[in-house]
């Protein structure tokens, strides 16, 4: 009888471990960066930067332009941007936060999202 309750402590106290462990969770920033120009001369720059924990970064050009009549902009501009982070939703990736800046004397607003992977 003292065997079978020791085995059931050793067991249940092994149990309680176990299901403590943490799952492995990944991070990623993507940064957006629009200036608004009309008009550019010369190469334009990387405008999404996309940082994960493993410090692995990936550059790209992405046209942040909705093409669309100033009325229409707001609306356009959203669903551009929903676009360009759903490949990373469909992936896996859940948003944590967002933020935006704005940036006066370059006419620059820079949106970050902020993302997690469990695994």
């Amino acid at each position: 009888m003292k065997r079978i309750l020791i085995l059931c402590l050793v067991l249940v106290a092994g149990y309680s471990s176990f299901a403590q462990q943490k799952t492995k969770v990944k991070h990623m920033t993507i940064m957006l960066f629009n200036d608004h120009a009309a008009f550019t001369v010369g190469k334009k720059v990387n405008n999404m930067i996309i940082t994960r924990d493993d410090t692995a970064q990936v550059q790209k050009l992405v046209d942040l332009n909705p093409h669309v009549k100033l009325r229409e902009e707001p609306a356009a501009y959203e669903s551009l941007l929903m676009n360009l982070l759903k490949p990373y939703y469909n992936d896996g990736w859940k948003l944590v936060t967002t933020s935006l800046e704005f940036i006066p004397s370059s006419n620059t607003e820079v949106f970050r999202y902020y993302f997690i992977k469990e695994e």
